[in-house]
């Protein structure tokens, strides 16, 4: 976080250790205590909280925190001005000169600036995508690739050492299904009569496995055991359709540290160490469990089975850890696997999951929870359904009835940049509607083309100036520049200084759509003010007769550059020179 922040929180974190020690005041929970930029405000560069919280805790009434605030803010250096509104927040205005000394290090830490040590050396597992293995990646996978990828780099700008993992669903029912529909498919290349089961993958996909199996091995298997086929093609399918899930997360650069396989978390026995856990911590019972809600079935029996205490920690329920006929669940599965990641020593895990396990969420955290002995081990990040539309229709996708929108499709019609920045522009848990057809417009509508074209002018500034002679590899004096700034230009300045605040608020709150909202501001704001040029000679980029002034604009042009490409790293979209 930077400077100036850190110093009024532990301002305003000392001031509340005082009036306790004192007895001024009952106590107070310090996280609640806010510093942040005013958003749009003319009335101070940033706020706080700070006197809304503290006042209603304060014991005798006769006491005045106002007038000690006073006393004591007004000793804080960086500070020009300050008021306590009606409404109960501080208001603060940073000196001038402060504000432009900011740009010298910016420019200097350059594609470091922002960076904190937040999480430093921490070691944290991020999981997601981990679709099934059953078909191409889709557009309803695309969101959590993206968020999963981008907070994985907004960590690791904080100092989280961070893993990237892809959890291989290679096992149980539908694997079985996976086969026997590219079995299928394979024989159907040998003129053999085949029926798609109404349970099984019809796509098309499977035809081009199948070929491939024809290519190597010919007619062999057809005349092979059952098992030995099955198997065969259960491990065909599955590294086919992985790769291919890997090529196309690649186009949009999408990488995995490590791919783990349901496979192996049995084969290392540690369902059977989950167990032992859970049942000497008294939280399993042989018991009955009430249809599911969501059950609709007639026929549906309570059996008595293991069962997991998951209403003692998280859960509005208690789960099934081991069914009747004494099979696993695939929740124990689950806790297997998160067993295998605590036991490799991650201080913090994360897992991004689909709307369609928004009900698997408490569960989870509850086993989770009882393994680590730490309530806050997990988290997991729900990313809502996206409805991809084009012509204003709504594409429908079904990876079984073969007629879903792969992933590739939608990079070759719109491109890498678009997909990344629109599946990050929200909230993961709000619903999205990506249209085909707006995101690859080329105007102020389309906010990705916005921002780029935002970095392309200041650029074109930057290079008009070097070709008349005027750069700033020679500038140091920045005293000297402070006056030629208009008030347009410090509020840009403003928000500059204000990113290293936008990417720690993204890391703790694991929220990369803040980083969205602050490009689309700064660039809305940079373009306002090309804009405002255009009719204002006063506001030109560029005078020929005044180099201190062309080279104060510089400054922060070149400052206003190295912000919007260090999101844009993060994002990993593209900076454009020229449009």
């Amino acid at each position: 976080m930077i400077d100036y922040i850190s110093n009024l929180l532990n301002f305003f974190y000392s001031t509340v250790d005082f009036l306790e020690d004192q007895k001024l005041v009952n106590k107070i929970n310090k996280s609640n205590i806010n510093v942040d930029f005013a958003s749009k405000s003319k009335r101070g560069d940033v706020s706080s909280n700070f006197y809304l919280i503290v006042n209603k805790k304060i014991i005798d009434s006769k006491y005045n925190l106002k007038e000690y605030l006073f006393d004591q803010i007004s000793k804080i250096t960086f500070i020009d001005k300050f008021e306590i509104s009606d409404t109960g927040f501080i208001n603060i205005n940073f000196k001038k000169e402060y504000i432009v000394d900011h740009l010298k290090k910016i420019i200097e830490n350059n594609s470091n600036y922002g960076n904190s040590q937040y999480g430093k050396n921490k070691k944290i597992n991020i999981e997601f995508v981990s679709a099934n293995p059953t078909g191409p990646i889709t557009i309803a996978h695309l969101r959590g690739a993206v968020l999963g990828d981008v907070l994985g780099s907004i960590l690791e700008k904080s100092g989280y050492l961070v893993t990237r993992e892809y959890y291989v669903n290679d096992s149980g029912s539908q694997i079985d299904i996976l086969a026997n529909s590219l079995y299928k498919r394979y024989q159907q290349l040998y003129n053999f009569e085949i029926n798609i089961d109404e349970n099984e993958y019809p796509g098309e996909y499977l035809i081009e496995i199948a070929k491939k199996i024809k290519d190597v091995y010919g007619d062999i298997w057809l005349d092979e055991d059952k098992k030995k086929t099955n198997n065969f093609f259960k491990k065909f399918a599955i590294e086919n359709i992985i790769k291919g899930i890997v090529y196309d997360l690649n186009l949009l650069k999408i990488k995995f540290d490590i791919f783990s396989k349901e496979s192996e978390i049995v084969n290392k026995n540690l369902i059977e160490e989950v167990f032992s856990i859970l049942e000497g911590k008294n939280l399993l019972y042989e018991g009955y469990l009430e249809k599911p809600i969501a059950d609709d079935s007639e026929n549906w029996e309570s059996r008595k089975q293991l069962l997991f205490k998951s209403t003692q920690i998280f859960d509005d329920r208690d789960r099934a850890f081991k069914k009747a006929n004494g099979e696993w669940t695939y929740f124990a599965n689950d806790a297997a696997y998160h067993l295998d990641k605590y036991k490799r020593n991650f201080d913090k895990l994360i897992n991004i999951w689909g709307a369609d396990h928004i009900g698997y969420i408490p569960r989870m955290r509850s086993v989770v929870s009882a393994i680590t002995n730490n309530n806050d081990y997990l988290d997991i990040l729900n990313c809502q359904i996206v409805r991809l539309i084009k012509d204003n229709q709504i594409l429908k996708m079904s990876k079984r009835e073969g007629n879903f929108i792969s992933l590739n499709e939608v990079f070759k019609l719109v491109g890498k940049d678009p997909l990344r920045y629109f599946m990050i522009s929200t909230r993961s848990e709000t619903s999205m509607d990506f249209d085909l057809n707006k995101v690859v417009q080329k105007n102020k509508d389309n906010p990705v083309f916005y921002c780029q074209y935002a970095y392309a002018r200041a650029s074109s500034v930057i290079n008009k100036s070097k070709e008349i002679g005027i750069t700033i590899d020679s500038f140091s004096e920045y005293e000297i520049i402070k006056n030629y700034f208009s008030n347009e230009e410090i509020e840009i300045i403003l928000k500059l200084i204000s990113y290293p605040f936008i990417l720690y608020q993204s890391a703790k709150f694991k929220e990369p759509h803040r980083l969205i909202n602050y490009i689309e501001d700064l660039s809305s704001t940079f373009h306002s003010f090309w804009n405002k040029g255009k009719d204002n000679e006063s506001l030109r980029l560029i005078d020929k007769e005044n180099i201190t002034k062309t080279q104060s604009k510089l400054v922060w042009l070149s400052a206003f550059r190295i912000v919007l490409k260090n999101v844009f790293d993060i994002i990993k979209i593209e900076p454009t020179e020229s449009m």
